[in-house]
């Protein structure tokens, strides 16, 4: 989420050239440009409603259950990202007698801010993914189309209006630009489930774009355009106005089963929707929130609608760098936006490792919950003796042979250069993790690189 403070400069820098046009707004009546509306549900969602049970299983299999948890970042945490499904769409493996992949065994992708953006736009390509996110994403500018818009007359006279701000013009250039006018009901209905996490300004929960937790607005996600989704989910505070969703559940005729939520975000009557780092920058919080409240492991594995689960992995993608801070070398006051800059960051980063220790811990309890199950408990749903595997890939201690990637910026753009220098650098970490090798040997696996 680092990527702010350059859009923030560039703004200031072209402040000058825009400085009459944005008096004149200021002095004339506010725009009446009005943000995307959410639609109230109509009918129950039913089978068609984006959720983990609703999706066929095509080639996956529910013995083996994967959770790829991609972190903010901007573009740095989207490269990340994308160099890590490369590597799990080139993995074959061998597991139940039949040959796949390990990204076709993902079960779900949880994705926030910068990562939210490969989560997204895999959910809606799929294969063709790996050959056009590069070229439709990563190398296109969308910083530079995201402050030209901003600062143009049309661009600051539309932000006069109390209804539509700088989120929503960054959610206009994601729909132009990336997602064009896709919407949650043309997400691929196989698994795996992409939750787009944001974070609501009010409580600081975590909130997901799934259709469970639309149930809570009565609200239907599927009329929803990534592109919002995606908008809400890298909108910091400041920089970005938050994306504001409406509750319907005054007026709403709809019988609904809700899911548990462990929070209140359903009880306001408008959701006001900002980065979702702030609520958990690594993306992991949403299986941990998700288990915890439909009652533990075994619970949740009924309610997704799983049978026979024997092994669950865990793949954490964290683009946070160990942070330098060059105020240390000098003896003057940190400037105001270095200031800024700490009052966000420095929680995210100190949230952030505590989401690790918090995974592993609930890996230990799951164990626990497991082994101290009945048969009859236990069922058909999972087995007692199931194993877990935690692989982190980060760049929070890079090796000196790639120190150089301290210095990608966050910012929304990025060069094949950057890109080829992230994909060595994933593979050179996964050569080297203990755990993924460990699952490597279990699961038969060997590298298919793609043509």
């Amino acid at each position: 989420m680092r990527h702010v403070w350059a859009f923030a400069v560039r703004c200031t820098r072209g402040w000058a050239a825009v400085a009459v046009p944005c008096i004149l707004a200021s002095l004339s009546a506010c725009s009446a440009q009005h943000y995307v509306l959410n639609q109230p549900l109509k009918e129950h969602p039913g089978p068609a409603g984006y959720s983990i049970r609703n999706l066929e299983r095509g080639g996956n299999t529910d013995s083996l259950n994967i959770v790829l948890a991609l972190s903010g970042g901007g573009f740095r945490a989207a490269a990340l990202s994308f160099a890590v499904m490369e590597v799990l769409h080139e993995t074959e493996i061998t597991w139940d007698g039949h040959r796949t992949t390990l990204l076709d065994e993902v079960d779900f992708i949880s994705g926030v801010s910068g990562g939210a953006l490969p989560a997204a736009y895999y959910g809606l390509h799929r294969d063709a993914f790996f050959t056009r996110f590069p070229a439709e994403v990563l190398f296109k500018d969308l910083q530079g189309h995201l402050v030209s818009r901003a600062i143009s007359p049309a661009g600051l006279w539309r932000q006069t209006s109390p209804r539509y701000g700088r989120g929503d013009l960054l959610q206009e250039v994601l729909d132009e630009e990336v997602f064009h006018g896709a919407t949650f009901a043309e997400l691929s209905r196989r698994r795996p489930m992409v939750y787009v996490n944001a974070t609501d300004m009010r409580h600081g929960a975590r909130f997901e774009f799934s259709q469970d937790q639309f149930d809570y607005l009565c609200s239907d996600l599927s009329s929803v355009p990534l592109a919002r989704a995606v908008a809400a989910s890298m909108a910091v505070p400041v920089v970005f106005s938050p994306i504001t969703l409406w509750n319907y559940t005054d007026t709403c005729t709809v019988n609904l089963d809700l899911y548990k939520f462990d929070s209140d975000i359903g009880k306001a009557r408008y959701i006001h929707l900002v980065d979702g780092g702030l609520a958990d920058n690594i993306g992991v919080r949403m299986p941990l929130e998700i288990i915890l409240s439909r009652g533990g492991i075994i619970e949740a594995t009924k309610q997704a609608g799983f049978r026979g689960v024997r092994k669950r992995v865990f793949i954490l993608v964290n683009a946070q760098l160990q942070p330098d801070f060059e105020e240390d070398s000098s003896p003057d006051t940190p400037g105001l936006v270095r200031q800024l800059r700490a009052a966000i960051d420095v929680p995210i980063d100190r949230y952030s490792s505590d989401s690790v220790s918090l995974l592993r811990s609930a890996v230990g309890r799951w164990k626990a919950q497991i082994a101290d199950a009945s048969d009859e408990r236990l069922g058909d749903y999972i087995s007692r003796g199931t194993e877990f595997h935690v692989i982190e890939v980060s760049l929070r201690d890079l090796p000196r042979e790639f120190r150089d990637l301290k210095s990608m910026a966050t910012s929304l753009r990025l060069t094949e250069a950057e890109l080829e220098r992230m994909r060595a650098f994933v593979r050179a970490s996964l050569s080297k993790n203990p755990e993924w090798q460990k699952l490597h040997g279990e699961l038969h696996a060997h590298l298919v690189p793609l043509q």
